[in-house]
């Protein structure tokens, strides 16, 4: 008698859950935290854009200010990554090649999600992607650059190998320092970088907080498209800063990519009512699925 309710219980959390996961914001950075600004952004996106032309692989890059609210209460960041990859489909239906590195940004946890097609000694070297690549800069405050090395060592590390087809093991491809004087200078070196990186990242975030005309902590930050970009030539998007104490403002103007974000909500805002809007814009994602590879990384 107790399992039937139960099981009717399971069956109306299940579509709950899906409903309540995130729609891609693009179909290379979803951006939900709002750590990266637009600059850092577009970059990225070209990057995952080069790397799906040139290998036919997608990788997508999410970030999140925390999975409770966006569909993932109660689980394990493995089984949310898992979730949100195979709702979004990433990668190829017939290759399950996809990847997907995800940032909580509220638990501090990283994760790289495999497709289906990724053999287990890739969960390893995941592992070693993020501790090598992307927990490090994280640990310095520096999002942008986490996930720009993320995505060309994933690319490096895994998926070139996968195409490539050959046997590896754990470390083929990695550097594997040596022991003495000089790699602990080169360590020391590292972590000294590192600090000095996320000093800067402070301040700069600070510098974004504080107006610069009356020092007070009321800087406000918009942006607009005033120029939507296309496949062949990059937009032009206007960042605005306005203080709410001392009536200070400033205009700046950035570059908007095809992929990034702003580009796709640029392109979905003239193309509404259109009737063949869905040919050129919007998010592109091939049917792939996971199977829960990969792994996972605390900073």
């Amino acid at each position: 008698m107790f399992l039937r309710p139960l099981a009717i219980a399971l069956i109306i959390a299940f579509p709950v859950l899906a409903q309540d996961l995130p729609q891609p914001q693009s179909d290379t950075v979803s951006d939900f935290a709002e750590v990266l600004d637009a600059t850092a952004e577009g970059r990225i996106s070209r990057l995952l854009v080069d790397l799906r032309e040139t290998t036919g692989v997608q990788m997508v890059v999410v970030t999140l200010p925390g999975i409770a609210a966006q569909g993932g209460a109660g689980l394990r960041m493995e089984d949310y990554a898992k979730t949100l990859f195979n709702a979004w489909g990433v990668g190829a239906a017939g290759r399950n090649d996809g990847l997907m590195l995800l940032l909580d940004t509220e638990a501090r946890e990283a994760r790289i999600a495999l497709g289906a097609g990724y053999d287990p000694v890739y969960d390893g070297r995941a592992a070693r992607v993020l501790s090598t690549a992307v927990l490090p800069p994280l640990r310095g405050g520096n999002h942008a650059e986490a996930i720009e090395a993320g995505v060309i060592s994933a690319r490096q590390r895994l998926i070139e190998p996968f195409l490539a087809g050959t046997p590896v093991s754990l470390t083929d491809g990695f550097e594997t320092p040596d022991s003495g004087a000089e790699s602990l200078t080169a360590v020391l070196a590292a972590g000294a970088v590192a600090a000095l990186g996320g000093f800067a990242i402070w301040r700069n975030r600070r510098k974004r907080r504080t107006c610069p005309n009356c020092g007070a902590l009321t800087l406000e930050r918009s942006t607009e498209v005033i120029q939507p970009p296309s496949r062949s030539e990059t937009g032009v998007g206007m960042q605005h800063l306005t203080c709410s104490t001392c009536g200070f403002n400033d205009h700046k103007s950035y570059p908007v990519s095809w992929s990034s974000r702003e580009g796709r909500q640029s392109r979905d805002l003239s193309s509404r009512g259109s009737s063949d809007s869905g040919s050129s814009g919007g998010s592109s994602f091939g049917g792939g699925r996971s199977s829960g590879g990969g792994a996972s990384g605390k900073w």
